[in-house]
C-alpha cells in the first residue's frame, strides 16, 4: 500500500511553509528532483502538474492536502475573479454546490445514532407538512424519495427550504415513483433533511452542523445577494474565441442543505480530516455503508459518499455552473484531499484530474502524471449491454430520449456533458465510447473497458 505525502507514522512532519517554498514550476514530463526529501519531491511534483494545467488555461482553483499531522500541501492557481484578476488562494470561498450534501447526511446520522431521528419512520413524523405519506427518512438520504426535479418548481429564487416543501404539497405534485423503489438524484431530498434537522434539534442548521458534524466555524451559508459575498471565486468559462464568460452562482438562493455553503479548499480539507477524528468516527462505519434501494446496492452510501469497493476511501463532488470541486478522504491512511475550481473544467479531464490528485497525495507520482496525460475520449456512447472486467453486466439504454445506465439492478440517468461523454450521478461515473466499440467506464476507483455482449 502506498504511503501519503507524509505518512501517519512519520516522526518528522515537513512544515508547510518549507514545502511551499520549494514549489517552483517544473516541466510536466521527465521531472527529476535530486537530493530532495520525499515529501518535498512529491509536493513539487503536484505543484508542477497544477502549474502546467494553469498555464495551459485548463485549471484555476486551489488544492489542499491534509494528513495525520495537519496540512501537507496548500496552493492556489490562476484567477478567482477573472474580471478583476484577483488570484485564487486556498482560503478563497467558493460556492460549495452539492458538497453540502454529505455534511447534511452526517448530521442526520449523528442524530439517528442518538435516537433523535429514526431513519425508518415516515418523514411526516418529523415534518407534518411533507407532501408524500409513504416517504421514510431513509429514502431522502438515498435519493429514492421521488421528489420532483427543480424544473417543476422554478423559479427557485428567494424560496426557503420550507417554501419548497410546501409548494410540492400545495400543488399536490405526486412522487415520480413509489418512494424507496428507484434512484433519482435529489436536491430537494437534502433541503428537506436540513429542515428536519432543525425541527428535531431546535437549532439552526448551520449551528448544528458546525457544533455536531465538525464543519469548520468559518464556513457560512452564502448570502442571498451575490454583491454581499466578497472575495469569493466567480465561476466562468472560456468561449471558443477565448472570451471569458460568467458561469456563476445564482442570485437569491435562500435554500440550504443540498448546496449553498460558502467554503474554501482549506475548510473542505479540514472537514475531510474530521472523518478519522473522534467527533465523526462514531458514525463513519454507518456513513460508508452503501445505501439500498429495494434491497439493491446503490452507488452512494448512507452518508452520501462515493466509496471504493472496500469502503476505505470515500469522496464526493460539487458541480454547479463553472464550479467543480472534490473532497476525498481515507481514514485508514489519514489523507484528506480537497480541490476547488471555478473555470468549467473540460468533461474529458474532470475525473482524470481528480484521480491524479489522489495519486499524488498517495505518492503514486508516476500514475498522477499518467492520469493528466490521458483525457477521456469524447466519443458517443453506444446503447447496449456491456461486460465489465469485474464480471458485472451493465446496460446503457434509452427511454423517451433519456439515456440511462443500469448497474446492480438500479437505473441511473446518464447526462450528456460533452460531444459524446455522459456523466452518471449516483455512480460518479463518466461514460464514453471506445474506438473499438467498447464502453469506457471511468470513476475515481475504476478505469475499465466494457466489452459488448
Amino acid at each position: 500500500m502506498m504511503e501519503p505525502l507524509v505518512g501517519a507514522g512519520a516522526t518528522r512532519i515537513l512544515p508547510v511553509a518549507f514545502v511551499l517554498a520549494l514549489l517552483v514550476p517544473m516541466p510536466l514530463i521527465g521531472l527529476q528532483i535530486a537530493n530532495a526529501t520525499e515529501p518535498a519531491r512529491d509536493a513539487r511534483s503536484l505543484h508542477a502538474a497544477l502549474e502546467q494545467l494553469t498555464t495551459d488555461g485548463k485549471f484555476s482553483g486551489a488544492v489542499v492536502v491534509h494528513g495525520a499531522g495537519g496540512v501537507h500541501f496548500a496552493e492556489g492557481y490562476g484567477l478567482a475573479d477573472p474580471f478583476s484578476e484577483r488570484r485564487f488562494t486556498p482560503e478563497t470561498p467558493v460556492d460549495s454546490a452539492s458538497l453540502a450534501k454529505p455534511v447534511t447526511a452526517a448530521a442526520v446520522l449523528l442524530l439517528a445514532k442518538e435516537g433523535r431521528i429514526d431513519l425508518d419512520k415516515p418523514v411526516r413524523h418529523y415534518l407534518s407538512g411533507y407532501p408524500h405519506e409513504a416517504t421514510m427518512v431513509r429514502h431522502l438520504l438515498a435519493h429514492s424519495a421521488g421528489l420532483p426535479p427543480e424544473a417543476n418548481l422554478e423559479p427557485l429564487a428567494n424560496k426557503t427550504n420550507e417554501m419548497l416543501m410546501n409548494e410540492v404539497a400545495d400543488r399536490h405534485l405526486p412522487p415520480m415513483f413509489t418512494p424507496g423503489t428507484a434512484f433519482n438524484y435529489c436536491n430537494f431530498c437534502y433541503t428537506t433533511l436540513a429542515l428536519l434537522i432543525e425541527r428535531v434539534s431546535g437549532t439552526s442548521y448551520l449551528s448544528l452542523v458546525q457544533k455536531r458534524a465538525a464543519l469548520p466555524t468559518g464556513v457560512t451559508i452564502r448570502p442571498l445577494r451575490l454583491a454581499d459575498w466578497p472575495d469569493r471565486a466567480i465561476g466562468y468559462r472560456r468561449a471558443p474565441a477565448g472570451k471569458i464568460e460568467r458561469a456563476d452562482s445564482y442570485e437569491s438562493e435562500a435554500f440550504y442543505g443540498s448546496a449553498n455553503f460558502s467554503i474554501s479548499a482549506s475548510q473542505l480539507a479540514q472537514w475531510g480530516a474530521q472523518w478519522w477524528k473522534p467527533q465523526l468516527a462514531p458514525i463513519r462505519t454507518h456513513a460508508i455503508v452503501p445505501a439500498r434501494i429495494e434491497g439493491k446496492v446503490s452507488g452512494l452510501t448512507w452518508g452520501n459518499w462515493y466509496c471504493s469497493s472496500q469502503g476505505e476511501q470515500c469522496h464526493y463532488l460539487g458541480h454547479h455552473e463553472g464550479f467543480h470541486h472534490m473532497l476525498y478522504w481515507d481514514a485508514d491512511r489519514r489523507i484528506s484531499v480537497a480541490m476547488v475550481s471555478n473555470n468549467t473544467l473540460a468533461p474529458s479531464r474532470q475525473q482524470r484530474l481528480q484521480r491524479a490528485l489522489v495519486a499524488f497525495a498517495e505518492k503514486r507520482t508516476t500514475e498522477g502524471f499518467d492520469e493528466l496525460r490521458s483525457d477521456l475520449p469524447d466519443n458517443p456512447v453506444q446503447l447496449g449491454k456491456y461486460l465489465l472486467p469485474t464480471a458485472e453486466t451493465v446496460v446503457v439504454s434509452s427511454d423517451d430520449n433519456r439515456v440511462s445506465v443500469v448497474r446492480s439492478g438500479i437505473r441511473y440517468p446518464a447526462y450528456r456533458i460533452g460531444a459524446g461523454i455522459r456523466y452518471v450521478p449516483g455512480l460518479d461515473t463518466y461514460l464514453a465510447g471506445a474506438t473499438d466499440g467498447r464502453l469506457h467506464w471511468l470513476n475515481l476507483y475504476e478505469d475499465m473497458l466494457g466489452d459488448p455482449e
